[in-house]
């Protein structure tokens, strides 16, 4: 027992999810404090933890409202909780460690390589950089962006830090704002903030290994004379080619499924002009995808859109990004995996391309864990709240996995255990599928051959 207590005896799965958790100890400690807070503000401690973790695991089923609950010191809390949250606890600290002139151990550096989606630990610092410099990058020229609606509606100085919280939210998919309860639903009909931010949404969702490929064959497509788009962009690797493939569908699927059920809803989208239809459609497909933003209530929409919404959260976004979820690429293995049974293909084949079988090993297990504690969460809500509408749950269930942070009005209406069981599904939705992995790869267990097993299935 006392030999567990030792930091150096931890596994860097166990240490990866505790550093989530304390981390978000630690901020509600601090956005407890009534020098956070707006005046008269009354919430208790429980709220504020729920908070953190929302904040932490960049998921935006927050107990309070950021904006009417924390003054502006609270906000540049949640802002920096986010930012963590969204990069990653241990990169940041690797990083710290490294300016200290300490030596990144290469488990640890093995953590960051399986949770940025690379397959070399080469020039490893110099690519953690580029990571914050893109997205800094990233987020202040959208921030730029949103600053020409902001300035004239708050002001210059409270407009330009609504509009870089905003940013940050929504490039870390958190789905968090600051402008207030509703405010949101004033840019339903704004093409400049909905298609930014969904422009946000899509870029941290695609993760980083993806954009920095693009960005090198961008360079090799400039250095080219004469320059020739379809030579500088070919042969994309799988990994890039796969995700930016199924993001694509996913987007337009999201949103033609969506406006066709919305489109005759006069609580959604069903009085407004064909223009603003597709527009709040498309939104909501690149948001529903762990984002979370709201520009009409959720609970007003059609089951059948509710039930698009939860498959599209459970996808989530690409590995090695800030989005949650299985991932794109995951649900893309399980698809070929399937079609590869269908057609009596020998291997999983995609592009001219095999997939290994430990690489298809790895997404059956990592859906098979969204599955199962899917199923305990939700029997778990189920069994506490049975007056609560058992479709709203299961939203609520998939919301808080897939780090939505959405609900349908439940969140308030849950009690002490049923809290207790979002924010364990939101940790476990944003660290789990990185420490199976993790667990995977680094159990070293002999190769044991026994004797075949004859089940009949079916």
């Amino acid at each position: 027992m006392l030999e567990f207590l030792k930091p150096s005896n931890w596994s860097t799965s166990f240490q990866l999810v505790l550093s989530f958790i304390l981390f978000a100890f630690a901020g509600s400690f601090i956005l407890a404090l009534p020098m956070m807070q707006h005046e008269g503000v009354d919430a208790s401690y429980f709220d504020h933890l729920l908070t953190a973790v929302s904040l932490v695991c960049v998921s935006g089923m927050a107990a309070l409202p950021i904006g009417e609950t924390y003054n502006i010191w609270g906000q540049i809390v949640a802002l920096f909780m986010i930012q963590i949250g969204g990069l990653g606890v241990i990169t940041i600290i690797n990083t710290g460690l490294y300016y200290l002139h300490r030596k990144i151990p290469l488990k640890d550096q093995y953590i960051l390589q399986a949770a940025l989606n690379r397959d070399t630990n080469a020039n490893f610092l110099s690519f953690l950089f580029s990571i914050y410099r893109f997205t800094l990058y990233f987020e202040l020229a959208a921030a730029a962006v949103i600053m020409i609606d902001f300035w004239p509606r708050y002001g210059f100085f409270k407009g330009a830090f609504n509009a870089f919280f905003l940013s940050v939210a929504a490039f870390t998919n958190s789905g968090l704002d600051n402008v207030g309860v509703n405010d949101m639903e004033a840019f339903a009909r704004n093409p400049l903030i909905l298609i930014t931010l969904a422009a946000l949404i899509i870029a941290g969702g695609l993760g980083f290994s993806v954009w920095f490929e693009l960005r090198e064959r961008m360079n090799r497509y400039l250095a080219q004379r004469p320059r020739n788009f379809k030579l500088a962009f070919r042969k994309l690797s799988t990994h890039t080619h796969l995700v930016l493939q199924a993001t694509a569908f996913l987007l337009v699927a999201g949103t033609v499924l969506i406006w066709l059920a919305e489109r005759s809803n006069p609580a959604t989208i069903g009085n407004e002009r064909f223009g603003v239809q597709v527009l709040a459609s498309f939104f909501k497909s690149a948001s529903t995808r762990t984002a979370g933003y709201a520009t009409f209530h959720y609970q007003d929409t059609q089951p059948f859109t509710k039930f698009v919404y939860m498959i599209l959260t459970i996808i989530g976004g690409a590995p090695g990004g800030t989005a949650g979820g299985i991932k794109v690429t995951t649900v893309a293995i399980l698809y070929f995996l399937l079609r590869s049974e269908l057609k009596s293909y020998s291997e999983v084949v995609y592009n001219r391309r095999v997939f290994p079988s430990s690489l298809v090993r790895q997404a059956v297990m990592i859906a098979l864990f969204f599955v199962v504690i899917a199923s305990i969460g939700y029997g778990s809500l189920l069994l506490t709240h049975p007056h609560l509408d058992s479709l709203d749950l299961l939203f609520e269930t998939m919301s808080a996995l897939g780090t939505l942070g959405v609900s349908l009005n439940v969140t308030e209406n849950l009690n002490l255990f049923g809290r207790i069981v979002i924010m364990i599904l939101t940790i476990a939705g944003r660290v789990g599928p990185i420490t199976l992995l993790l667990a995977v790869l680094q159990r070293k267990s002999p190769t044991i051959h026994y004797a075949s097993a004859e089940v009949l299935i079916g």
